[in-house]
């Protein structure tokens, strides 16, 4: 569910309390985010995650509860069969959104590992387990995962790029901001900056207060949660604002940013998140791509991309918020992960040029 509802639950709050709550809607008993922060080695956090999961996650399908544990859990792939040897390009590392888990940002990850990078994808706290948890957690310890993630990157490579979809973009870029010299270029997918529903969803911290959960909704995928606590939201808008004011605090985005978001997008404010772009975007390599139905009015500019969403062949009128980083085959899909190759390409001159050497070489 995540952002997707947010703005008819916040509008009707017509979700009724259960007299007797769901497993889900329980608590798992998992409390310490800190404990499996991404610190030391990455091996070392998936290895945690995954010994917590096992140990409160509430499985769709208990029959298939260890296959579901190992698809929601973090992970790492290294660089394709084709890269060069040795070292890879960078370490990319990927945030997935608000009720989301790490099996949404596979395909994505796979795409980094054939553009030569290691793809390191987070789980944040409160998710992967039960919706319960996102009541016991806060936009601090997201926070706090993301830049552990990135300074533990940081010391094994070079290079890091940090992306994310819809919440994980708003907390990619959060990042990105109060430490530019830690990441190398940041990308958000269906970014969250601004939301068509913001002025309500900022109403959600009161809210939870007499409301503990806007949609109680069952559940229907072993990878994302159905119901969906105020906490969640407002842990959410909590991000954005600390995203905002990091933003002001730095007089711009100084790190190449590149932004893909869907006009069609149910969840965002799509012309505010180009104004958003357009004013904070300093560096000269940073792209704003947008997919659309119909065709843009207004004028087209260096730094802004449009392209048709439609494809008559396979019946695609158009790209929903979830649409554009879960479908390998999709040729959308694979327009953008060239796209996202010719970015890190500007941004990295040198291993282009190190990757041509190597080629020239008998």
């Amino acid at each position: 569910m995540g952002l997707v509802a947010v703005w008819a639950l916040l509008s009707s709050c017509a979700s009724k309390e259960s007299t007797a709550p769901r497993p889900e809607l329980q608590s798992s008993g998992w409390r310490d985010a800190s404990a499996v922060s991404p610190v030391a080695d990455f091996d070392a956090y998936v290895a945690g995650v995954t010994h917590e999961l096992r140990a409160h996650r509430l499985p769709f399908a208990p029959s298939r509860a260890d296959a579901e544990l190992m698809s929601v859990a973090p992970f790492r792939i290294p660089p394709g069969l084709g890269c060069p040897p040795g070292a890879p390009r960078g370490i990319a590392v990927l945030v997935h959104g608000l009720s989301d888990t790490a099996f949404a940002m596979r395909d994505l990850a796979s795409s980094f590992s054939r553009l030569c990078f290691e793809s390191r994808v987070l789980l944040l706290p409160g998710h992967g387990t039960r919706p319960a948890d996102l009541m016991v957690v806060d936009h601090r310890d997201w926070v706090a995962h993301v830049e552990a993630a990135v300074a533990q990157a940081n010391r094994e490579n070079d290079v890091v790029v940090l992306a994310g979809f819809s919440l994980g973009a708003a907390l990619a870029l959060a990042v990105a901001a109060e430490r530019p010299g830690t990441v190398d270029a940041v990308i958000g997918l269906s970014p969250a900056y601004r939301l068509r529903s913001n002025a309500l969803a900022r109403q959600a911290r009161w809210v939870a207060t007499f409301r503990p959960w806007l949609d109680l909704g069952p559940r229907e995928d072993f990878a994302r949660y159905g119901a969906m606590p105020t906490r969640g939201i407002a842990s959410t808008m909590a991000v954005l604002g600390l995203m905002e004011r990091r933003v002001r605090r730095a007089g711009a985005v100084k790190t190449p940013w590149l932004v893909v978001q869907s006009e069609d997008d149910e969840v965002l404010d799509t012309v505010a998140n180009r104004e958003f772009f357009a004013e904070s975007a300093r560096d000269p390599r940073s792209v704003f791509v947008n997919y659309f139905s119909q065709p843009p009015e207004e004028a087209f500019s260096s730094r802004v991309i449009w392209l048709p969403a439609a494809h008559d062949a396979l019946r695609v009128v158009g790209l929903s918020h979830l649409a554009l980083h879960i479908s390998p085959d999709n040729p959308h899909y694979k327009d953008l992960e060239r796209r996202i190759g010719e970015f890190l390409d500007q941004v990295d001159n040198r291993y282009r040029e190190a990757a041509a050497t190597r080629l020239r070489k008998p």
